[in-house]
């Protein structure tokens, strides 16, 4: 009586985790499929914004790569991957709460960015997957993209309903040095544009 009672409530939590896990992935595929045309506008804009930025470091004539991984990036581990929403550091206060829920669940699941990026003249961008920036010693990546700016991982964006207001996290690998944080994005004029941005971590 009581092992079936036990049998009984064990399959209610199961059938509910299954369902909640279902709810999610639904989820996530429905908010991938709201926002990916936006992906690829946003990341242009805040790559080209970092071009330009360190544009002086570059001689004339000289062509820059832009390595990004193709995995998202994903911030904390994932024990602590449904605690992003409470993350301080992600609550920017002129943020949406919509924003905010958009890229918790854009990153629920390891998913490509697959986006089409544009960049300026002169600056090309090349896909490379995690496992080929682990494997690749310093000295193989710099022969292999000579004009490298480092390498860039970044997360799945979130978007508020009207997709003029973006968070993403970017994580930039420069050699010795490096940095990562979330970034706040808004579209004005039909332009994005860095509103705010809060560090996670810098060497």
């Amino acid at each position: 009586m009581q092992r079936s009672r036990y049998t009984k409530n064990a399959l209610r939590t199961a059938t509910v985790v299954v369902a909640l896990l279902a709810g999610i992935a639904v989820l996530f595929i429905l908010e991938q499929r709201r926002t990916q045309g936006e992906v690829g506008v946003v990341l242009s804009a805040y790559l080209s914004d970092e071009v330009l930025n360190n544009a002086h470091d570059w001689g004339a004539g000289r062509g820059i790569q832009i390595i990004l991984q193709r995995e998202a990036q994903q911030p904390g581990t994932w024990r602590w991957r449904w605690s992003l929403l409470f993350d301080r550091r992600l609550r920017f206060p002129q943020a949406s709460f919509v924003t905010r829920t958009s890229f918790v669940v854009s990153n629920a699941f390891i998913s490509d960015i697959r986006a089409e990026l544009h960049l300026p003249r002169g600056v090309d961008s090349v896909v490379v997957s995690r496992s080929e920036l682990k494997q690749s010693q310093s000295s193989d990546f710099q022969r292999r993209f000579p004009n490298n700016l480092g390498y860039i991982a970044v997360s799945q964006p979130g978007f508020d309903f009207s997709k003029t207001e973006a968070i993403l996290y970017i994580d930039h690998f420069c050699g010795l040095c490096g940095g990562g944080g979330y970034i706040l994005m808004r579209k004005g004029n039909g332009v994005w544009h860095v509103v705010d941005q809060h560090s996670t971590w810098v060497s």
